[in-house]
């Protein structure tokens, strides 16, 4: 980390003691913080979230409904994490990462409080989003923390650890939460509870002696907005679409699986846990990789490619002639491989704000990514009902393609710029 009174003008937090410097990893004691939320709160998350739509089939009136509960649940959740990150990045420029850290945890420990008090599909919907709020919160402290402490040269591999810390909990939490889902849910929300309370006492202590200086007046939003680079507001473009598509599979994909497909909860952890096991072992590689290219256009146009080869493979399954099982741990392994340029993105994405107003830019930009995509689980589950689940992946995989086609086309990224 650098010195308080950086002649740049960042904002960053210095220890009262010597700062500890960011290594090639990235790491200091404010990074490690950054690493133990990420993880442990993404536990917290992973124990139950792969299993709310097979729980929804089970206190729902059939697949059909069920297809309806969780498409309102994930449209709701993306409308209520656009201010939520705003909200966090105003609050990372304001009071720093230790407590911005902590408010996130807040809407998780709501959540899971209001799932002790009542198990209607109501209840649990509310809180479920609740409990996803915890990220879009925590964002821009994490980018903040990363781009204000780890030198430019590193910065992808640095995500590449957070990425490691994201998709772990994805690894571990499907199949833990597969093998307590039969005993009930409500053990894999008193699993979440427990990881929370330790996580936040964790993150708090490692970020004790790290204060924020006076924070300079925020600027208004229009001219955060106006900040964003051309090129960023290409990507963000493009970016859109690919979580129209991304959308159209995401939280469905269970119900595809363990409603229509007639895989238990168990196996469709497993399929879970394959396809984070793939991404786990491309990060760091990748990342310093990235690191040393001239530009990480390459790594994130695959990225784009992937995301829309997904859908594109489970629309295919059922005429690929191979065993149901075999073909679904194909397609979560090549799933898996789509998180390849994602360290990368949020390198560049990071590199190309003003320091001065990275937090609240960063939560800007995610902010308005998921206003702008909010309706398309309705979409995907009136296309569900109309023409089928197939049909419906195929659209969402066509919207990739076109993703991966505005972004090949209009993203010109300036060598090292991340």
């Amino acid at each position: 980390m650098g010195p308080a009174g950086h002649p740049n003008g960042v904002r960053e937090w210095p220890m009262t003691a010597t700062p500890p410097a960011a290594g090639p990893f990235g790491l200091n004691r404010a990074t490690i913080a950054a690493l133990v939320t990420i993880g442990g709160l993404g536990l917290a998350e992973h124990l139950w979230r792969g299993f709310l739509g097979p729980y929804l089939s089970t206190v729902t009136r059939g697949l059909g409904q069920a297809v309806w509960v969780m498409a309102a649940f994930s449209a709701v959740l993306n409308l209520l994490e656009a201010p939520a990150y705003i909200v966090g990045g105003s609050a990372a420029h304001r009071w720093g990462p230790r407590v911005t850290l902590a408010i996130g945890a807040l809407p998780l420990v709501a959540g899971i409080t209001i799932f002790a008090l009542s198990r209607s599909p109501v209840a649990v919907v509310l809180a479920a989003l609740l409990i996803t709020n915890w990220e879009p919160l925590s964002l821009a402290a994490t980018f903040d923390i990363v781009g204000a402490s780890v030198p430019k040269a590193n910065r992808t591999t640095a995500f590449a650890l957070q990425s490691i810390q994201k998709r772990l909990p994805q690894v571990i939490g499907p199949l833990v939460g597969g093998a307590v889902f039969g005993l009930g849910f409500g053990l894999n929300l008193g699993l979440a509870f427990g990881l929370t309370a330790l996580v936040t006492l964790v993150q708090w202590r490692l970020l004790g002696r790290m204060k924020p200086k006076d924070a300079a007046p925020q600027a208004p939003m229009g001219e955060v907005l106006r900040a964003i680079p051309p090129d960023l507001r290409r990507l963000l473009l493009a970016e859109i679409v690919l979580r129209w598509s991304d959308w159209f599979t995401r939280d469905l994909a269970a119900l595809y699986v363990v409603g229509y497909l007639g895989r238990d909860a168990g196996e469709w952890g497993l399929y879970l846990a394959l396809g984070a096991v793939v991404a786990l072992a491309t990060y760091v590689p990748v990342g310093r990789w990235v690191d040393r290219s001239p530009s990480p256009r390459p790594f994130i146009g695959l990225t784009f490619f992937l995301f829309a080869l997904f859908p594109l493979n489970l629309a295919l399954l059922p005429a690929s002639g191979l065993p149901v099982p075999v073909a679904l741990a194909i397609t979560y392994a090549l799933n898996g491989l789509r998180e390849i340029g994602e360290p990368a993105r949020k390198a560049l994405i990071t590199g190309g704000f003003p320091p001065e107003v990275r937090a609240r830019a960063v939560g800007l930009y995610w902010g308005l990514r998921s206003l702008a995509f909010w309706p398309a689980p309705l979409v995907a589950a009136a296309l569900w009902t109309w023409i089928g689940p197939e049909w419906t992946f195929l659209v969402g995989g066509a919207l990739g393609m076109l993703a991966t086609a505005a972004f090949s086309l209009g993203v010109r990224i300036r060598a090292r710029s991340a």
